[in-house]
């Protein structure tokens, strides 16, 4: 199949991460995700194989396109199914809804997420060896891009609109609160970015690898605090895309300032398209179309496009 090398094992295992991570909650799938990927790359950081973890676990068995995206399918099949208040409720863990079908539903939306980013994402837009289009300038982020088009395909399975709202923005202090956020955020990436490359430059290649990956990590680990209950604001989709643009600018000019600029605005962009998606497509209650993934995966195709 091209790029993709399938294993019945991990299709299992996609199986049983979908139902699991409908069972704890969709963010806190993420969260574990979040856990894995700061272990990976700090291992990679440290000159071990911290790929094999960031790989095969973070981005394999609690990849988001397996994981979260079968947590969605099964909080939307709860709520049809009249066992979930709220389909769009990605935090309440739907082991309480004593319902075995919605976490079989989550299962199986983890194996079409396994399959689906395998099959057509790996084998089209990431310049794999061995897949069928090889072009580095469409290159986009596999796990959002399937979270985003699995999460549509729930929304209409499940049958709601795919617009949930005539807005196509937050209004008043809130849109100036998302624009804060997204330059603020994105200065601090890139500047750690530049930073740490400015104090270690024989480990540049290392950092400009991983950087964006660490700051993912540790954006999903902050969801922690929504699961609590705070009123966390998701910035995984400005930390991740600021980083990599900030670390594919700097890897293409080697200036420091170029790279920080390219953040700030990437990171920007990025924060922009969330809170549009959120607005206009994820404001209801049939069920949930995640903002940051769609931020990420257009974002990154730009980023690869402009510096691929």
């Amino acid at each position: 199949m091209g790029a993709f090398n399938f294993d019945i094992f991990w299709l299992l295992a996609a199986f049983g991460s979908g139902a699991f991570s409908t069972a704890i909650g969709g963010v806190e799938s993420f969260v574990i995700t979040g856990v894995f990927a700061i272990i990976g790359t700090c291992l990679s950081l440290g000159g071990a194989d911290g790929a094999m973890v960031t790989n095969n676990i973070a981005f394999g068995m609690f990849g988001p396109h397996i994981a979260f995206a079968g947590a969605v399918a099964g909080a939307a099949y709860a709520k049809k199914a009249g066992k979930l208040e709220n389909g769009a409720d990605i935090i309440t863990p739907v082991s309480s809804c004593n319902d075995p079908m919605s976490l079989i539903v989550g299962g199986v939306f983890g194996v079409i997420g396994y399959l689906f980013k395998g099959i057509i994402v790996d084998n089209l837009f990431q310049n794999l060896p061995n897949a069928w289009v090889h072009v580095p300038k469409l290159v986009t982020d596999g796990p959002g891009f399937t979270v985003f088009c699995s999460a549509i395909v729930v929304r209409l399975v499940f049958g709601g609109s795919i617009k949930t709202s005539q807005g196509i923005k937050s209004e008043g202090s809130a849109w100036t609160n998302m624009l804060t956020m997204g330059i603020t955020y994105s200065l601090m990436t890139s500047g750690v970015l530049v930073g740490l490359i400015n104090v270690f430059p024989d480990a540049k290649d290392a950092i400009l690898g991983n950087f964006a990956v660490t700051c993912f990590g540790i954006a999903a680990i902050g969801l922690t605090f929504a699961c609590g209950g705070l009123a966390f604001y998701g910035c995984h989709q400005i930390l991740l895309i600021s980083a990599l643009a900030a670390a594919k600018c700097y890897g293409k000019t080697n200036s420091g300032i170029a790279a920080i600029i390219a953040g700030v605005i990437f990171g920007t962009i990025a924060a922009i398209i969330n809170d549009s998606e959120t607005v206009a497509m994820n404001s209801g209650d049939v069920s949930h179309i995640d903002g940051p993934a769609t931020a990420i995966f257009i974002s990154t195709f730009i980023i690869n496009a402009i510096w691929g």
